[in-house]
């Protein structure tokens, strides 16, 4: 392996920046010293330039509760910085006395337009649960804050709540979490000229299903929400596949809707927080340490369908879909960037993998994710996939061409560009080409470098031949690989695990896998028959406790790995085990201390 000489300018730079950041604590995440959960009313004001996330917190604590918004803004998606006032919302008039709970970003039509408006979940009462009914009526209803000085205070509407509660005349498992955007599919499927808004509140219909409630809003009256009906019908704990499918639970959460474009084709799709009993199996058939607790059942899911009149009713009605991330990412909340035209999606990576008093040690407990983008992605021209038929994969959806050749649409997902940026201010850059594993030696995995930081990035294109079984990375490592986080796709099951049993040392942490279905495709030419196998491309982010990984614009998993040791386990390496030379890591590529260990987005809050 190639020595990196570090100049002693750089070495100063990183023991300056090292000794004033708390090791684990995430520099290129938004945290902050207290509870936090949802990201809330993601959006960009063109007055200011300005792109704006809320996220739902506790500010005297690091467990759940007091639940308040925090705000903090960007110019870039990147670097965030504190609002004036914080908390900028909190719990205390009669209709939120109980809580100030996830919302949405009105979308700006104009710079000319001041005022900025946020709907949230004003919460009248608690505790209410999906699992323990009778659902209170009016528990939760609609609060709409505004701001006239460009996001630093917030106004409650006098006429607060512009919703009550639920629907009259409809037992809930839930009412909460307004989302709120434009839907021309929905305006031309109901003959409508103009532009309208459309608002969801997402729940479950009791003994029926989850669903999401679907209102009307009307730009200049954005107080006067219209029910329009519930906008999915699904049975309880819906799983169109048991390995390629979510499970849609029996509750849903923040549910967002959009039309996702590419080239000529576009899709409905819904992003949507599942709550119910079903738990996957390999965190269900894991034991835990006797100080921790079971993680909350609950998934973050997608699905893709057609949008029909059903008497006086709208539905979206369910074609296909899949798993929005493969780990512990929750409450995803969206918005169409204009600047961008892209979908950009904020998540929250909970911590309930860690115990309260781990979390009170540290100061803070969860974390936002590095923001996303979702697309619409398509395969041209597949044949087959590694070991499933395609026709099983209930993920993606076949187009049969006038080639008669097979295109496949799915929802894309990757991290947004700017994220490359924090690239070009790291403590050093590694990069290796041609690596072949496993040797025939018997030498399954190459070490590959010791970071200096906990806060960098990798990124390998690997090509697997016939003979291959997994391929991957071990991280975090120690010298004699006793401890380590090793992160591997398996071509025989599908899927790529984050294996996280040997991560720490740590007795108060639950260690079992993060998991997920992930497969390669095989193409053909139309033009000259030549077949080509889909090459493995991921990237690996790791930033103090937290790791994201992302395959193939097309996988997700951001998942909390608690190191301890970040300077005696800084090991990575590649690997791979099968046949001889059965894999190619064409190339390698490492940035250590990502922007130069400068935080990006850790909140302070005056108390």
């Amino acid at each position: 392996m190639p020595q990196i000489q570090i100049e002693a300018k750089t070495a100063n730079r990183i023991l300056t920046n090292l000794q004033t950041v708390h090791y684990s604590r995430p520099t290129i995440h938004i945290t902050a010293p207290c509870w936090i959960n949802d990201p809330c009313a993601p959006g960009y004001d063109p007055g200011t330039g300005l792109y704006h996330v809320f996220f739902q917190c506790n500010p005297y604590g690091t467990e759940w509760g007091n639940m308040s918004w925090v705000h903090v803004t960007s110019k870039d998606l990147l670097t965030w910085n504190n609002m004036p006032t914080q908390p900028a919302l909190s719990p205390g008039k009669g209709y939120d006395q109980d809580g100030v709970f996830t919302g949405c970003f009105a979308p700006v039509a104009n710079a000319n337009n001041k005022q900025l408006t946020v709907f949230y979940s004003s919460v009248f009462k608690l505790p209410f649960h999906w699992s323990t009914l009778p659902y209170p009526r009016n528990a939760a209803g609609l609060g709409i804050a505004t701001s006239d000085d460009g996001g630093s205070t917030w106004a409650k509407s006098p006429d607060n709540p512009i919703l009550n509660g639920e629907p009259q005349d409809v037992d809930v498992t839930g009412f909460r979490d307004p989302y709120i955007a434009n839907w021309p599919a929905l305006d031309r499927l109901r003959g409508k000229n103009g532009k309208s808004l459309y608002g969801l509140v997402s729940g479950g219909i009791a003994g029926l299903g989850p669903t999401t409630f679907l209102y009307e809003i009307q730009p200049e009256a954005l107080g006067q929400w219209d029910y329009l009906g519930s906008l999915v019908d699904l049975s309880i704990s819906y799983q169109p596949s048991e390995k390629w499918g979510g499970n849609y639970g029996i509750n849903w959460e923040c549910t967002n809707f959009m039309t996702l474009e590419s080239n000529s084709v576009s899709r409905e799709f819904l992003i949507i927080g599942a709550e119910g009993e079903v738990e996957r199996d390999h965190i269900n058939n894991s034991i835990f340490p006797a100080a921790t607790s079971p993680r909350t059942v609950r998934q973050q899911v997608w699905m893709s369908g057609n949008l029909v009149k059903k008497g006086d009713n709208i539905k979206l009605q369910f074609k296909f879909g899949g798993i929005l991330d493969h780990g512990s990412y929750y409450a995803a909340n969206s918005f169409l960037d204009p600047l961008s035209n892209k979908q950009i999606v904020h998540g929250w990576i909970p911590e309930e993998d860690c115990t309260d008093e781990h979390a009170r040690r540290k100061g803070w407990n969860g974390a936002l994710s590095i923001p996303r983008e979702v697309f619409l992605l398509s395969i041209p021209n597949v044949i087959s996939a590694l070991s499933s038929q395609i026709s099983e994969i209930t993920c993606v959806e076949r187009q049969l061409e006038p080639n008669d050749s097979t295109t496949l649409h799915t929802l894309g997902i990757r991290p947004i560009s700017e994220m490359s940026r924090l690239r070009d201010n790291c403590f050093w850059s590694y990069e290796k080409n041609e690596t072949f594993l496993p040797r025939p030696n018997s030498i399954q995995h190459e070490h590959l470098a010791v970071t200096s930081t906990p806060t960098w990035e990798l990124q390998a294109t690997i090509s697997v031949a016939t003979g291959c079984e997994t391929v991957g990375f071990h991280l975090r490592y120690s010298k004699d690989l006793s401890i380590r986080t090793t992160v591997f796709f398996s071509l025989l099951a599908e899927t790529i695990t984050v294996d996280r049993s040997a991560s720490t040392s740590y007795k108060d942490i639950n260690r079992f896998p993060e998991k997920g279905p992930f497969t390669l495709f095989k193409t053909r030419d139309p033009s000259t028959g030549e077949e080509e196998q889909e090459r493995l491309r991921i990237r690996i982010i790791s930033d103090g406790d937290i790791l994201e990984v992302y395959a193939n614009d097309r996988f997700a998993l951001a998942t909390m790995v608690y190191t301890c040791d970040y300077e005696g386990n800084n090991g990575i390496a590649a690997f791979a085990t099968g046949l001889d030379n059965s894999a190619i890591f064409e190339k390698i590529s490492l940035w250590d201390g990502l922007n130069g260990m400068e935080p990006l987005g850790q909140v302070q809050l005056k108390n």
